[in-house]
């Protein structure tokens, strides 16, 4: 029988190899390109990443939940119903950039078969899976841009998702489908997606804020320093997945919990002290963006913490849980607007900051809430 340890471990593994290849992808064309056309390739792959979130619509929280309660009625609507929603949203994408409509679709597919794997407490598949994956996008996008330029690294991308989301077609079944599921279960579905939007949008709707305040240099430099925070968020993400699978299944793992907010802290400060000579040194075209990664990164603390709240409220099926993506997105965007204009790329960082904590606080509520009924 498998230790919670090593299964989280798995997934530790897993989120690392896919956070990690993603800066790596980020951090070698942010050495390749200036930040003008490198804030030009973000706010391309920020189209494809919003679309991505709106025609998954939460069902790949919602899929976790279900495999772990081992409901193959509901596992099986979740999955077909969410090849129908990827399908269209990409369909029309195509009116937009063909491109930018194949990245959507590939990584919602992507996205979808990884989700089914933690379900299923397939943790050592679900590492396989984000190691292939880490490992093309890694090398695919940077040959795709040999030949065909910016474009090519978005043709790589979707390759690489394409590839590694082959199990999710040996796990779909649309002969299982119905459409009173999606009826007699919106409540819940739209929560989920309530989740998947507050955690996930957060990471593409800032840039299309930004590139009308501030241009595609500061959205360069801006995500940049963004990455950074993503990479060091692997841990919380991964303790999320980890959390809405086992609490799912009745388990609970308070001391990994302790243990990650932890991590965290030391991560942050870390960063804080050690920032100003690695970029100085390696990266000096985003010099200017030192004193924003410092407060930037300190967004780590209460993302952590909402993390272990956002699991145990989807595990509980809450259908409160979702209202959090409005205090999130709302928050960050109105503060981006505000304090960018006035601040520039430090107002930015602010805006990141502020944002979450008000995110964590309001899903703190939520839970005391919930526990009282």
């Amino acid at each position: 029988m498998k230790t919670p340890l090593k299964s989280f471990s798995h997934i530790v593994l897993g989120r690392t190899a896919s956070t990690l290849s993603q800066a790596v992808f980020y951090f070698i064309f942010a050495f390749l390109l200036d930040p003008e056309s490198f804030g030009a390739i973000t706010y391309w792959i920020a189209i494809a990443g919003v679309a991505s979130i709106a025609s998954r619509f939460g069902l790949n929280h919602s899929i976790v939940v279900y495999q772990a309660k081992n409901n193959i009625s509901f596992t099986n609507n979740v999955n077909t119903f969410s090849i129908i929603f990827i399908s269209v949203i990409s369909l029309i994408l195509l009116t937009v950039d063909i491109f930018i409509a194949l990245l959507s679709f590939s990584s919602s597919l992507f996205l979808m078969s990884i989700q089914n794997m933690i379900g299923l407490k397939k943790y050592k598949k679900f590492l396989k899976l984000n190691i292939l994956k880490g490992v093309l996008v890694v090398s695919l996008p940077i040959l795709s841009y040999l030949y065909f330029d910016l474009s090519g690294i978005l043709l790589g991308l979707s390759i690489s998702y394409l590839i590694s989301s082959i199990d999710f077609f040996k796990i779909l079944k649309i002969k299982y489908f119905s459409l009173s599921f999606f009826r007699d279960n919106f409540k819940i579905l739209f929560h989920n997606f309530g989740v998947d939007v507050s955690t996930t949008l957060v990471r593409f709707v800032d840039k299309l804020v930004i590139v009308p305040i501030l241009g595609f240099s500061s959205l360069g430099i801006y995500q940049f320093n963004l990455q950074i925070l993503i990479g060091m968020e692997l841990i919380p993400m991964a303790l999320h997945s980890f959390l809405l699978s086992e609490e799912s299944s009745g388990r609970k793992h308070k001391k990994i919990s302790i243990c990650v907010i932890i991590i965290s802290i030391v991560c942050a400060f870390s960063i804080i002290l050690l920032s100003p000579i690695f970029i100085t040194e390696f990266l000096p075209k985003y010099v200017d963006g030192i004193l924003s990664l410092q407060i930037l990164i300190l967004s780590l603390i209460p993302l952590s913490i909402s993390a272990i709240f956002n699991a145990k409220l989807q595990s509980k099926e809450s259908t409160k849980v979702g209202f959090s993506a409005l205090i999130r997105i709302g928050t960050l965007v109105i503060f981006l607007i505000i304090l960018g204009e006035l601040y520039g790329l430090i107002g930015l960082s602010l805006a990141v900051l502020l944002s979450s904590i008000f995110y964590v606080i309001f899903l703190a509520l939520i839970y005391n809430y919930e526990l009282k009924r």
